[in-house]
């Protein structure tokens, strides 16, 4: 369920310039709003975006630091991976087919 289909009990008042609210008021017409409908729809929006950013790019000090040395170290091959490329790749007659050996590396 949308936030924004709820029951309605809360109110939000705010005070803005004649300039900001004529501004929206032409955003909201031309998205064939209402004013109210508009600036939720927009803030709402704007909310979600903001904590999925935190979430998602939330990392500790310590996490940062693992990342960068990770970025910094030579790539590693897993041979298993590899493996598996080279049997996919092999065709239809079964024969394993000639891949990098670096075709799946890891730091």
């Amino acid at each position: 369920m949308d936030i924004q289909e709820t029951g309605r009990s809360e109110r939000l008042n705010m005070r803005i310039s004649p300039e900001a609210l004529e501004l929206l008021r032409a955003a909201a017409a031309k998205q064939q709003q209402d004013l109210s409908a508009f600036v939720l729809g927009t803030a709402m929006e704007r909310a979600r975006a903001v904590l999925l950013e935190d979430h998602v790019l939330r990392l500790s000090p310590h996490a940062v630091l693992q990342l960068e040395k990770a970025l910094d170290e030579e790539a590693a091959v897993v041979p298993q991976l590899a493996e598996l490329v080279r049997r996919v790749r092999g065709g239809h007659d079964g024969a394993p087919a000639q891949t990098r050996d670096d075709t799946f590396a890891t730091h």
